[in-house]
Parts: structure tokens; sequence; C-alpha cells
């Protein structure tokens, strides 16, 4: 019915947006076999949190799920019980852990099958222990008011314990007081335990191998209690350098598996392939005599005669205040390289055309390229904005449609 519905709305309304950020199926299956070479027993949880890095989280959950073999009996990874929920509703059949906080009461109503949260703190840990136990006792007894209406469980958790990034987790004098609350409960299952890693790409790995020192520790602590755990993960993308020396039988990988990292610090080194790529067309061509300005605040003047064009991008669609009067857009299929001129406005950018021969209204630019050595690719405009390449990426807006090619 909903295909149907989306059909008929297509033949009554139809549009060719300007935009097209596109994503390459085959280039993220190549990243992820890349990163299989490092991962414990080649076992992964792709990172979908946040739009998938920026890139879609239904079109990568898809791309995914339906490639033979690929994380078969594993699960993704989101933030919140709203990605979860996103990924259901699309029919994306893979289990799933909640990485990030939820709040306990949203654990205790939550319906979706086969979703495992995790668990960042102690007070969670005993809000969901402690509703147990009052059902338990008081819940067939008239008049008694429970905390939670509604609840449902065993609640299928991640323990995160803190090995020394000190933002969530629980601390390790606790781990104690945890086993006990979780040996003691009805209501939770814990099928694994997790930490992360703050430091892996130093090159002084000092920090780092105190954290995995502490961790191996941890494993074994908790798998002499829990014999049947099922997952135990310590690993992002940076820390598959450290393959031989974690406990661990599955690793997690956000940026990696979008290619947005350079393979060659890895030993040995990984052929990673950034996945997205953005292009839209010249909207608009003008002369600019010498001593003109062009945008907001009249940031640039024309040192001579120039021709200009526009594109319908800014910065709600995710080219970076930052790239202004200093960003590079390619034209056409040659790739020619024209410069930001004057302030990235909110949905349109100046480029300076004036080099390039045959530009028209429709001309095709590429305003994000998937070769990272190109002045427009993420990691260069990374470089350019002084940030990292996670920043760029996560702000190319959701409503922007991907299109998943090759």
């Amino acid at each position: 019915m909903m295909n149907l519905l989306t059909w008929l709305s297509k033949r009554r309304f139809p549009y060719e947006p300007l935009i097209a950020v596109e994503i390459s199926r085959s280039r993220l299956i190549h990243n992820l076999n890349e990163f299989r070479k490092l991962a414990p027993n080649g076992c992964i949880a792709p990172v979908l949190k946040s739009n998938a890095y920026g890139h879609g989280l239904i079109e990568v959950a898809e791309i995914l799920e339906t490639e033979s073999g690929c994380v078969t009996s594993l699960f993704f990874i989101v933030d919140s019980y709203f990605e979860a929920i996103a990924l259901r509703a699309k029919h994306i059949r893979t289990p799933i852990l909640i990485i990030g906080y939820t709040r306990p009461e949203t654990i205790a109503i939550a319906k979706l099958k086969h979703i495992s949260f995790t668990v960042t703190n102690m007070e969670t840990l005993r809000a969901l222990a402690k509703k147990a136990e009052i059902e338990n006792t008081h819940g067939g007894m008239i008049g008694i008011q429970l905390p939670i209406v509604g609840a449902r469980w065993p609640h299928i958790i991640h323990l995160k314990i803190d090995t020394g990034m000190r933002r969530q987790g629980i601390m390790p004098d606790e781990i104690n007081n945890a086993i006990e609350m979780i040996q003691g409960s009805q209501s939770i299952i814990l099928e694994g335990i997790c930490s992360h890693l703050s430091d892996a790409n130093n090159e002084d790995e000092a920090f780092t191998d105190s954290q995995i020192i502490l961790w191996n520790k941890i494993v074994r602590q908790f798998r002499s209690k829990f014999p049947h755990l099922k997952y135990w993960h310590l690993s992002n993308t940076d820390g598959h350098r450290f393959k031989g020396e974690i406990e661990a039988n599955v690793s997690r990988l956000g940026i990696g598996l979008y290619g947005l990292i350079d393979g060659k610090s890895f030993t040995p080194p990984l052929d990673l392939k950034p996945v997205m790529e953005m292009k839209t067309i010249i909207t608009g061509i003008k002369k600019l005599q010498i001593g003109e300005t062009v945008g907001y605040g009249n940031t640039f003047t024309a040192q001579k005669n120039m021709t200009i064009a526009t594109v319908p991008v800014g910065y709600f669609e995710g080219i970076d205040c930052r790239l202004s009067n200093s960003g590079i857009i390619l034209i056409g299929p040659e790739n020619i390289p024209c410069p930001i001129i004057g302030r990235v406005s909110m949905n349109i950018t100046t480029i300076d055309i004036s080099n390039v021969i045959g530009v028209n209204v429709g001309t095709a630019v590429t305003i994000i390229s998937n070769d990272p050595d190109q002045p427009n690719s993420i990691e260069k405009i990374a470089e350019k904005c002084n940030t990292i390449t996670y920043d760029i990426a996560v702000k190319i807006p959701a409503q922007l449609k991907r299109a998943v090619i090759d």
C-alpha cells in the first residue's frame, strides 16, 4: 500500500530534487570488508547513529541487511530509541543496540523486538532492578501504584564500563555492586559489556594501553560471573589497530565504515573509500565588474572583471560557513576546481567560473567529492575548516534524499 501511495504521489506531484546525495553501495561494503581483516573473528557491529554519520540511516541499514552474510547474528548500533523505531518502521530486522543514554522508563516499556539497551550508569541499573522487585512483590495487589505503568521485561542490556574516557559508564569500583544487582534481578538479562577508547588514534599508545589492560581484566571478571555473556566489545574504528591486544568478540565500526579516515595509518594499510558524494547544478550566471562585491557583508571584492555562478546549496545543505572565500567546488565531468567567493548563504553559494569554458545554467557540479584527493572531499574540507570529518558529514541534512548507487 505504501509503495502504491508513493507512486501516486510522484505522479501527482512530479519533482526532481536539485541536490543529489549519492551513497555508494560497493564502497560501503568494500570498507566493511577491509575492517573485517582486523575485527575479532571478522565480527563487526556497524554504527548507524546520527543518520549513519550523515549518510542516511535507512539507506545504509538496507544496504548492510541485504548484503549476503554481512551482519548475520550481530547487530546495528544506534544512539537512540527513536532511531531504532525508524529502522523497525522500515522493516529492518537486524538486532539493534542502542548505545546512547535511554531513560529507565523508556527501557521499561519498550515494545520493539530484538532491541538491546546500553546502561550507562548505576542509577539506571537500580531503577530497572527496583521496578521488577516492586512488581514481583506487589504487582498483583489492588491499590499498589507501580513506578512505571505498562512495564515489560526482561530487559536486554549491555553494561558500559568507564575505562578512562570519563563520559559514560559505571566506574570499575562499581562493578561488583552491578554484578550483584544483575544476578539478583529477574528483569535484567546482561547480553553484553562495552567500553570506549578515547585516544586510539594517538601515536603515543600509553593511554590506550592502560585502557586495554583494564578492559581485559574486566572482561575476564564478567565472563567468570556470566558464562553465557554474548558480547564484549571495546574497539571503535581506530581501536582496530590493537586487534591482537584486546579481549573482544565483536568490534564497533563507525567513521571507518564510511571511508572517512586514513587507511594508511593501519597495519597492514587499509584501502578505504569515501562512500558519499553530493552533486547539484549551476542555477545562475552573471558578470561581475572590477570593484563589485559578492554576498552578505560584501566580504569579496572583484579585483578584475569576472564571471560568477550560483549553486543551490548553502550552510543549510551542508556547505560549512568556514568555506566562505576559501572552499572549492568542482564543475563539469572534468571536475574543474572553482573557488567559493563571498560568504556562504543559507541555501546559495557563489563561485568564480571565469576560467571555465562552456558553463551554462544546468551544468553539473560536485559539491562534495568522494575522491579523498580532491579539494572538496570531506577529508580536505575538514582540514580547511580545522575540524574532523564527522563534523562535516553529520551536518548534511536528513531531508536531502540519499540515492544508493552501484
